[in-house]
């Protein structure tokens, strides 16, 4: 093979030196079948061993990125988390794939596999050409011979050409993918007849005996869990941190050393007003969104204010309540027509029309900041609580260790929080699964943990919560309960009237379904007019109507001008409804969509495909643990 690898290079008439690879890269080829030590293996394939050496040279390398990943992960979460059994599982695919390729006749030529080495840019000078000299260099270097690589590497080309070779059988032709194109970009529009339950809700009444009946039924619903409220002490930078012990020669001293991470870039605090007007708009419509932005212009220069122009006028939502206010922003928080044109503005002054993707602007600076640092008596306080923070993180394990002493030997709370220096603090009333809001960062275990402490007990060891630890004390209890009837009857009531209303409203909308389908017209005192829905698509909610899965549907399958045989439910009523028209998209929408649908398409059936591919690989396939003791936690 090395051979072949020098031949390629020297028809390119290469003379170089080149960089070398990471070992990562040569890390993630780690797939081949150890030969030596045959007798100890953690798992058969099929009768192929997969050996015990080579299980924990994957094991090891992939639990060194996860913990690059995320340093924080303990031994317990990768055993929750079944980390062992995976890579396991991992092993016996790649197995189970490089048997089948072999079935199937699936085979890497030599010159394949010396093209694709010859492609790898750590083997290569300047990125260009290979270097059969750093090629070996490199390999040397990570403990590797060429023969050993190039097998782990041909493994590798294996499994993807399998992958390829099943993906085909999932691959969709044009005719294919523009079918499911259109059934996914087609929209209907629909005319309804609506019957809504609050029209009926008069004519209904909660009697008691039902008011008791659905109380019983629905006793869970009105469970008030078990709660508690503790009081604690946040042994943490931020609540020991004394900001006045630092004076104002240290705060000063720390401005000076630092100033670079207290620049400020140039900004600009800004009101405006939009009148919308989409990118692609007919030119009727800019005309129609400039005259109005021109009658804007007129009043700001008779004399009104940008305020209430801005209130009257604007077509941004927020605006209308803010009087148009951005508040400060600096370069590259704006689109670039408004950048250019709010930056450009003295101080008070109002920019002509102008023109960005949503509409035409008009921008009014109110006021403007140089490029520079921030004042020190802007920053002053912040700089002391971060230096604060920063002695108390240097101290905060002596203090929890006094804590801990004085209260082991039973000392309160309080007299621990005054030896501190800091206060004992309360949480309002939490639950088991939904913690303290004043301790938020609480992990889930760590909230049952002090939940479940008895009445007036202490933590007798620190409870990590952010940058530090809580002591607590449960100082209140609530057992579980149910509301009384009393304290629910109101709603119980309103579900009642709305569950008879829905019912009055379904049995005259059948009543006008049967009319409609003998061609007659509906009861004149029920409904209006049909109203037709804009254009929706197969899924989501049906325009003015809201969400039925079963409606839209049928708006694309049922004969236009029809009505559909039975009455759609609604949170609002019951609707009739007949389909007016299926709009398909375009061919010019195909032709501009198509090579993004093809390519989507064909990669989920390819995956699909492969998915299913393995999933059978692995139900007919014979896997036995023969070390089953290495995948304890």
């Amino acid at each position: 093979m090395l051979d072949i690898l020098r031949k390629g290079a020297q028809s390119w008439g290469i003379k170089i030196l080149f960089g070398i690879i990471i070992a990562v890269f040569v890390l993630a080829f780690g797939m081949n079948r150890m030969q030596n030590d045959k007798t100890t293996v953690v798992a058969t394939v099929n009768d192929a061993p997969i050996h015990l050496q080579h299980y924990q040279e994957r094991l090891q390398r992939n639990l060194e990125l996860i913990r690059r990943q995320n340093p924080d992960v303990t031994s317990e979460m990768l055993a929750q988390m079944g980390f062992k059994r995976q890579i396991l599982d991992q092993m016996v695919m790649e197995e189970l794939m490089l048997q089948q390729a072999a079935s199937l006749g699936i085979s890497v030529s030599k010159e394949e596999l010396a093209k694709q080495i010859h492609l790898i840019p750590a083997f290569q000078k300047d990125g260009k050409l290979f270097d059969p000299e750093t090629y070996q260099s490199v390999l040397r270097a990570n403990n590797l011979t060429p023969g050993k690589f190039e097998s782990e590497y041909m493994r590798s080309m294996l499994m993807d050409k399998l992958q390829a070779y099943v993906g085909l059988t999932g691959r969709l032709g044009e005719e294919q993918a523009r079918d499911y194109y259109e059934y996914g970009r087609s929209t209907a529009v629909i005319a309804y007849l609506k019957y809504p339950w609050e029209k009926y809700k008069d004519q209904v009444n909660a009697t008691e005996d039902k008011i008791a009946e659905q109380y019983a039924a629905r006793k869970d619903a009105f469970a008030v869990p078990a709660r508690a409220k503790i009081d604690y002490l946040a042994l943490t930078p931020g609540a020991l941190a004394d900001t006045a012990s630092v004076t104002d020669q240290e705060a000063r001293a720390y401005y000076d050393q630092r100033k670079d991470s207290f620049k400020i870039e140039e900004q600009v605090q800004a009101r405006h007003i939009l009148v919308r007007a989409e990118e692609n708009a007919t030119e009727a419509d800019v005309a129609k969104a400039m005259d109005k932005i021109k009658k804007v212009q007129a009043d700001l220069k008779a004399g009104k204010s940008f305020e209430e122009t801005a209130a009257k006028y604007t077509e941004d939502p927020s605006g209308t309540q803010t009087g148009g206010e951005l508040g400060w922003f600096g370069r590259g928080r704006m689109v670039k027509p408004f950048e250019d044109a709010a930056f450009a503005l003295e101080k008070g002054a109002v920019s002509e029309p102008v023109r960005t993707q949503f509409g035409f602007h008009l921008i009014k600076v109110e006021d403007k900041k140089a490029a520079g640092f921030e004042e020190f008596d802007n920053v002053a306080g912040e700089i002391r609580r971060s230096i604060a923070e920063d002695r108390a993180a240097e101290t905060l394990q002596d203090r929890l260790d006094q804590a801990l002493e004085m209260v082991l030997v039973g000392e309160p709370l309080d007299a621990v929080a005054k030896a501190l220096g800091i206060g004992v603090r309360s949480t309002g009333f939490f639950t088991r699964e939904q913690g303290p809001e004043e301790l938020a960062a609480l992990s889930p275990e760590n909230t049952a943990a002090l939940f479940d402490l008895a009445l007036n007990a202490t933590t007798q060891s620190p409870v990590p919560f952010e940058d530090g630890y809580v002591l607590a004390a449960k100082r209140e209890q609530i057992e579980a309960s149910v509301q009384p009837l009393d304290a629910v009857r109101e709603s119980i009531v309103a579900a009642i009237k709305r569950d008879e209303a829905m019912k009055l409203a379904k049995a005259d909308a059948d009543a006008d379904l049967a009319l409609l389908m003998k061609g007659e017209a509906p009861s004149a005192a029920s409904v209006a007019t049909a109203v037709e829905t804009e254009p929706f698509a197969r899924q989501g909610a049906i325009p003015g109507l809201g969400a039925n899965q079963m409606l839209s549907d049928k708006a694309f399958v049922s004969p236009a001008g029809a009505w559909i045989p039975e009455a759609f439910a609604f949170a609002t009523g019951y609707v009739l409804a007949k389909p007016v028209k299926v709009t398909p998209p375009s061919p010019e929408e195909w032709a501009a969509e198509k090579d993004l649908w093809l390519s989507t398409l064909n990669q989920r059936t390819e995956d699909q495909a492969m998915q299913a591919f393995m999933a059978e690989l692995r139900a007919k396939a014979d896997v036995r643990l023969t070390n089953p003791a290495l995948l304890d936690n």
